[in-house]
Protein backbone atom coordinates (compact mmCIF):
# COMPACT_ATOMS: atom_id res chain seq x y z
CA UNK A 1 0.00 0.00 0.00
CA UNK A 2 2.54 2.49 1.15
CA UNK A 3 4.69 1.07 -1.95
CA UNK A 4 2.47 2.30 -4.05
CA UNK A 5 1.38 5.45 -3.23
CA UNK A 6 5.12 6.26 -2.74
CA UNK A 7 5.78 4.51 -6.42
CA UNK A 8 3.29 7.60 -7.40
CA UNK A 9 4.20 10.11 -5.90
CA UNK A 10 7.70 9.47 -7.39
CA UNK A 11 6.09 9.28 -10.84
CA UNK A 12 4.06 12.48 -10.40
CA UNK A 13 7.70 14.25 -9.19
CA UNK A 14 9.50 12.60 -12.35
CA UNK A 15 6.03 13.93 -14.59
CA UNK A 16 6.95 17.79 -12.85
CA UNK A 17 10.52 17.60 -13.46
CA UNK A 18 9.58 17.11 -17.23
CA UNK A 19 7.21 20.01 -17.12
CA UNK A 20 4.43 17.28 -18.56
CA UNK A 21 1.17 18.30 -18.56
CA UNK A 22 0.07 14.83 -19.64
CA UNK A 23 2.85 13.12 -17.27
CA UNK A 24 0.65 15.22 -14.68
CA UNK A 25 -2.72 14.06 -15.16
CA UNK A 26 -1.38 10.51 -15.37
CA UNK A 27 0.55 10.53 -12.07
CA UNK A 28 -3.11 12.48 -10.76
CA UNK A 29 -4.78 9.50 -12.07
CA UNK A 30 -2.06 6.85 -10.98
CA UNK A 31 -2.37 8.52 -7.12
CA UNK A 32 -6.52 8.46 -7.38
CA UNK A 33 -6.59 5.17 -8.54
CA UNK A 34 -4.23 3.87 -5.51
CA UNK A 35 -6.70 5.66 -2.63
CA UNK A 36 -9.60 4.58 -3.91
CA UNK A 37 -7.81 0.76 -4.37
CA UNK A 38 -6.99 0.99 -0.56
CA UNK A 39 -10.26 2.21 0.57
CA UNK A 40 -11.65 -0.54 -1.66
CA UNK A 41 -9.49 -3.23 0.13
CA UNK A 42 -9.77 -1.33 3.84
CA UNK A 43 -13.52 -2.89 3.58
CA UNK A 44 -13.19 -6.13 1.93
CA UNK A 45 -10.20 -7.13 3.77
CA UNK A 46 -9.80 -7.86 7.89
CA UNK A 47 -7.18 -6.09 9.43
CA UNK A 48 -5.21 -7.85 12.76
CA UNK A 49 -7.72 -5.49 14.92
CA UNK A 50 -10.62 -6.55 13.05
CA UNK A 51 -9.86 -10.13 13.37
CA UNK A 52 -9.45 -9.79 17.12
CA UNK A 53 -12.50 -8.06 17.25
CA UNK A 54 -14.27 -10.88 15.56
CA UNK A 55 -13.15 -13.14 18.28
CA UNK A 56 -14.06 -10.92 21.24
CA UNK A 57 -17.66 -10.41 19.68
CA UNK A 58 -17.56 -14.13 18.66
CA UNK A 59 -18.19 -12.97 14.82
CA UNK A 60 -17.23 -15.48 11.56
CA UNK A 61 -15.10 -13.24 9.30
CA UNK A 62 -17.66 -12.44 7.12
CA UNK A 63 -19.78 -11.71 9.92
CA UNK A 64 -16.87 -8.75 10.60
CA UNK A 65 -16.57 -7.52 7.01
CA UNK A 66 -20.42 -6.81 7.15
CA UNK A 67 -20.42 -4.94 10.56
CA UNK A 68 -16.82 -3.20 9.09
CA UNK A 69 -18.86 -1.81 6.22
CA UNK A 70 -22.24 -1.47 7.83
CA UNK A 71 -20.02 0.75 10.92
CA UNK A 72 -18.81 2.92 7.77
CA UNK A 73 -22.11 3.29 6.34
CA UNK A 74 -25.06 5.65 8.01
CA UNK A 75 -24.66 3.56 11.37
CA UNK A 76 -21.69 6.37 11.55
CA UNK A 77 -24.09 9.13 11.36
CA UNK A 78 -26.62 7.83 13.60
CA UNK A 79 -24.84 5.78 16.05
CA UNK A 80 -22.34 6.80 18.81
CA UNK A 81 -18.49 5.84 17.99
CA UNK A 82 -18.39 3.23 20.25
CA UNK A 83 -21.20 1.32 18.73
CA UNK A 84 -19.95 -2.55 18.66
CA UNK A 85 -19.91 -4.64 15.44
CA UNK A 86 -22.67 -6.97 16.85
CA UNK A 87 -24.72 -4.25 17.70
CA UNK A 88 -24.61 -2.77 14.00
CA UNK A 89 -25.16 -6.28 12.47
CA UNK A 90 -28.13 -6.88 14.72
CA UNK A 91 -29.48 -3.07 14.12
CA UNK A 92 -29.03 -4.10 10.39
CA UNK A 93 -30.28 -8.19 10.91
CA UNK A 94 -32.16 -9.51 7.71
CA UNK A 95 -34.14 -11.45 9.31
CA UNK A 96 -35.77 -11.44 12.92
CA UNK A 97 -33.66 -15.37 13.46
CA UNK A 98 -30.65 -13.18 12.47
CA UNK A 99 -31.71 -9.91 14.81
CA UNK A 100 -32.03 -12.42 17.71
CA UNK A 101 -28.84 -14.21 17.32
CA UNK A 102 -27.29 -10.84 17.24
CA UNK A 103 -29.53 -9.79 20.84
CA UNK A 104 -28.29 -13.01 22.67
CA UNK A 105 -24.80 -13.17 21.56
CA UNK A 106 -24.96 -9.29 22.82
CA UNK A 107 -26.75 -10.16 26.41
CA UNK A 108 -24.43 -12.59 27.14
CA UNK A 109 -21.32 -10.41 26.59
CA UNK A 110 -23.28 -7.84 28.53
CA UNK A 111 -23.94 -10.11 31.13
CA UNK A 112 -20.53 -11.51 31.17
CA UNK A 113 -19.19 -7.51 31.64
CA UNK A 114 -21.99 -6.67 34.38
CA UNK A 115 -20.60 -9.87 36.12
CA UNK A 116 -16.42 -8.75 35.64
CA UNK A 117 -17.56 -5.64 37.18
CA UNK A 118 -19.27 -6.54 40.07
CA UNK A 119 -16.69 -8.57 40.97
CA UNK A 120 -14.37 -5.79 40.92
CA UNK A 121 -16.31 -3.25 42.81
CA UNK A 122 -16.30 -6.26 45.55
CA UNK A 123 -12.49 -6.22 45.33
CA UNK A 124 -12.24 -2.71 45.64
CA UNK A 125 -15.02 -2.73 48.43
CA UNK A 126 -12.57 -5.74 50.24
CA UNK A 127 -9.49 -3.84 49.86
CA UNK A 128 -10.47 -0.10 51.44
CA UNK A 129 -12.41 -1.97 53.91
CA UNK A 130 -9.16 -3.86 54.64
CA UNK A 131 -6.57 -1.08 53.73
CA UNK A 132 -8.48 1.61 55.32
CA UNK A 133 -11.12 0.51 57.36
CA UNK A 134 -12.09 3.58 59.74
CA UNK A 135 -11.78 6.09 56.11
CA UNK A 136 -15.25 6.99 54.07
CA UNK A 137 -14.97 6.17 50.46
CA UNK A 138 -15.96 9.38 50.18
CA UNK A 139 -15.70 11.97 52.57
CA UNK A 140 -18.36 14.81 52.32
CA UNK A 141 -16.96 16.81 55.41
CA UNK A 142 -17.07 20.56 53.78
CA UNK A 143 -19.64 20.06 51.34
CA UNK A 144 -22.43 22.40 51.29
CA UNK A 145 -25.91 21.11 51.50
CA UNK A 146 -27.61 21.27 48.18
CA UNK A 147 -31.76 21.50 47.30
CA UNK A 148 -32.46 17.88 45.84
CA UNK A 149 -35.42 15.66 46.80
CA UNK A 150 -34.39 12.85 49.29
CA UNK A 151 -34.90 10.09 47.80
CA UNK A 152 -32.57 11.25 45.47
CA UNK A 153 -30.36 11.82 47.55
CA UNK A 154 -31.04 7.83 49.31
CA UNK A 155 -30.53 6.53 45.54
CA UNK A 156 -26.83 7.84 45.16
CA UNK A 157 -25.84 7.13 48.67
CA UNK A 158 -25.57 10.94 49.72
CA UNK A 159 -25.50 11.67 53.54
CA UNK A 160 -29.36 13.35 53.98
CA UNK A 161 -27.57 15.85 56.12
CA UNK A 162 -26.40 17.27 52.96
CA UNK A 163 -30.01 17.37 51.14
CA UNK A 164 -32.23 20.29 51.52
CA UNK A 165 -35.47 19.15 50.64
CA UNK A 166 -37.55 21.32 47.81
CA UNK A 167 -40.47 22.76 48.57
CA UNK A 168 -43.53 21.16 47.81
CA UNK A 169 -45.34 22.27 44.79
CA UNK A 170 -48.87 23.00 45.03
CA UNK A 171 -51.37 21.57 42.52
CA UNK A 172 -52.07 24.35 39.78
CA UNK A 173 -55.72 25.20 39.27
CA UNK A 174 -56.72 25.56 35.47
CA UNK A 175 -57.30 28.94 34.54
CA UNK A 176 -60.99 29.85 34.39
CA UNK A 177 -61.96 31.16 30.98
CA UNK A 178 -65.10 33.84 31.98
CA UNK A 179 -68.21 33.22 29.83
Amino acid sequence: MKFATSLALAAGLAALACGSASAQQQQRTQVQRTQEGNTANSYSTLTDRDRLLSQIWDLTNEEMLRAKVLLEGPRKSFSVENLSPIEALGIHARTEAERRKYAEKFVRAFRADVERSLAWNRAFTEAMQRLYPNDPVIDYSGVPAAQAPVGAADALGVPRGLVIEPPKRQPTQPARVPR
